[in-house]
């Protein structure tokens, strides 16, 4: 029996298959703390065409974490509470669209999916591979509590009373 995130894999990989083009990938990094934007093609293969809802998913999740929908009078922006309210789509223009993480985690790095619905043209999806970078200075403040080195205050031994 497959399992649930086996399903949502094969069913991305049979979505891409029957698109007419091939998807995107693409790379963006964020400092931990910083504001990552992962960038989605919103180009439809029908000049006329009109998007109809983008879809972003993060990693193998099952559901859309992030769902920007056009198909009513206004469009709706929904983010999947889980993730607080740190994710928002920007759309720049009929080409392109943003999905703007802040302040980024450790936790967001990961492989990003969006998924575009036109009215007529084939589904495309981009890829966006997320690389958060960690401050060294953290890293430093780990390294030497581990090392049983604490670094709370420095000392000065000339200073010490006699």
């Amino acid at each position: 029996m497959m399992s649930s995130a086996g399903f949502l894999v094969l069913f991305l990989v049979l979505l891409v298959t029957c698109s007419e083009a091939e998807p995107a990938t693409e790379f963006a990094e964020a400092s931990d703390g910083g504001t990552a934007q992962l960038p989605c093609n919103l180009i439809p293969a029908h000049a006329s065409d009109k998007v109809s809802v983008v879809l972003w998913y993060k990693g193998g999740d099952e559901g859309p974490m992030y769902k920007y929908d056009l198909r009513g009078t206004h469009p709706q922006h929904w983010a999947d509470p889980a993730y607080g309210n740190r994710y928002f789509l920007r759309v720049l223009d009929e080409q392109k669209a943003v999905l703007t993480i802040s302040p980024t985690k450790q936790t967001d790095e990961a492989t990003f999916h969006c998924r575009v619905d036109f009215q007529q043209s084939p589904t495309k999806i981009t890829h966006v591979n997320l690389t958060i970078i960690a401050h060294i200075l953290r890293y430093l403040r780990e390294w030497f509590d581990i090392c049983a080195f604490p670094v709370t205050e420095f000392s000065n031994p000339s200073l010490k009373d006699n």
